[in-house]
């Protein structure tokens, strides 16, 4: 108590005070985004991302011109992937007829999928029959009697469906779920009244694979991946490389090779990418991406006014106790411990008026809510910012220590400067 009657029986230490607890407000406001955004940002993806290599198929041909040819939209692509299967650094490969692909940017293949009264909003991916999808992306099967290299094997219905680890315990509670049925709501010609009404579609669950995440925004790892129907517009092929060769390396060696050696007749690989380079690029170019760079540019000025702001102050207010130091100093203190007790004053200083700042907050917050631009569609994943609780004791320590360390370094500066000084030198203007 005495210690606290010292500090704030200084003037300038109650002015340095409520600046602290403004400067705590705003360093919540501030850093909060960017906490919760950079730990989404950098989860795991749980595929081999660094191993993925995309090659974009193109045609000489038109659509029209392939019909009239009567040439399968199928063989060349399938006939190129066999060249690439071919190569020393390919691992697996596999066709996809997705627009976006797993590591590679924002997906608008999505619907809702239904059972017993619950509602998951799902992306959804094709895979064909008899493929290495499973094995180009090392996603596992969890489920023991269809093993990662059968999971597409033997599907004979046209409703099958594969999902993730997710979406079977939100449905399901249990991820021993092969055979049972999820369905979807499409839009359908009632052929008794003539109308366009939804027509529930079931889907027959073959097995479950492990969690993944299609990119680097996805939070509730909410994917499906059903049989294809049938060719899309567009393919490519997706390879995973043998363990230990460099993706991005691979890419800048073969893109002039496969341009003019893995070709066909009429269908060639107009681009390669690396999953890491397409994440990246996401993690730039999207919407989430700039507003992540926003939130960035925002903690990055609130951290420079924190840096000058708080060290300009407390380097006034320890200089301007310089006579103290050297009159206790002058009846036997040694030069640490009257270091140490500047260091002890900021410690308790800044401990209690960032907790003040944060109970001022608290306010703000259950009023107004924390960050929550990463909220849960997906009831069976759950993150530490998802309970308002464990999000608010998580940011607000590391609020404190942020601060913290700004005042105990803007402290201990010319603290040091103070006690290695002569006594006489502190006394003199005493």
């Amino acid at each position: 108590m005495k210690q606290l009657k010292d500090i704030f029986g200084r003037k300038t230490s109650i002015w340095l005070a409520i600046e602290l607890v403004l400067v705590t407000c705003a360093c919540w406001w501030a850093f909060d985004p960017v906490i919760i955004t950079s730990y989404v940002t950098h989860l795991p993806m749980n595929c081999d991302i660094d191993r993925i290599v995309k090659m974009e198929i193109a045609s000489s041909l038109t659509d029209n011109e392939r019909a009239m040819a009567g040439i399968s939209f199928y063989d060349g692509p399938r006939r190129l992937m066999q060249k690439v299967q071919e190569m020393d650094e390919v691992e697996v490969g596999c066709l996809s007829y997705d627009e976006n692909v797993i590591g590679f940017g924002e997906s608008f293949l999505f619907g809702s999928y239904y059972h017993d009264g619950d509602t998951i909003l799902c992306h959804y991916l094709d895979f064909e029959k008899d493929s290495k999808i499973f094995e180009a992306y090392g996603i596992q099967s969890l489920t023991p009697e269809v093993p990662t290299a059968e999971l597409t094997h033997g599907c004979e219905n046209n409703n099958t469906i594969i999902i993730t680890r997710s979406v079977a315990m939100a449905f399901f509670g249990t991820i021993d779920v092969a055979g049972k049925i999820i369905y979807t709501d499409n839009i359908g010609l009632n052929p008794e009244s003539g109308q366009w009404e939804p027509v529930r579609r079931d889907w027959h669950i073959r097995a479950v694979v492990e969690d993944f995440r299609r990119e680097v925004y996805d939070r509730d790892m909410a994917n499906v991946f059903v049989l294809s129907p049938g060719a899309r517009a567009r393919a490519n092929i997706i390879v995973r490389l043998r363990d230990g060769i460099d993706a991005r390396r691979f890419v800048q060696e073969q893109e002039r090779n496969v341009q003019h050696n893995i070709v066909t007749e009429h269908n060639y690989i107009r681009k390669m990418q690396t999953a890491r380079e397409a994440s990246e690029l996401d993690l730039n170019s999207s919407w989430m991406g700039k507003q992540t760079r926003r939130n960035l540019l925002i903690a990055a000025f609130f951290a420079i006014n924190l840096a000058f702001g708080v060290f300009g102050t407390l380097l006034m207010y320890t200089r301007q106790r310089r006579e103290e130091a050297g009159v206790r100093r002058a009846f036997g203190a040694t030069k640490w411990s009257v270091f140490w007790g500047f260091i002890r004053e900021a410690w308790l200083l800044t401990t209690l008026s960032v907790v003040a700042g944060c109970a001022i907050y608290f306010q703000y917050a259950t009023a107004h809510g924390l960050y929550s631009d990463f909220g849960s569609l997906n009831p069976a994943v759950h993150f530490w910012f998802d309970d308002f609780g464990t999000h608010f004791l998580v940011v607000s320590v590391i609020v404190y220590l942020i601060i913290l360390c700004a005042v105990l370094i803007a402290t201990a500066i010319p603290a040091l400067r103070i006690c290695r000084s002569e006594i006489t030198e502190a006394l003199k203007d005493e």
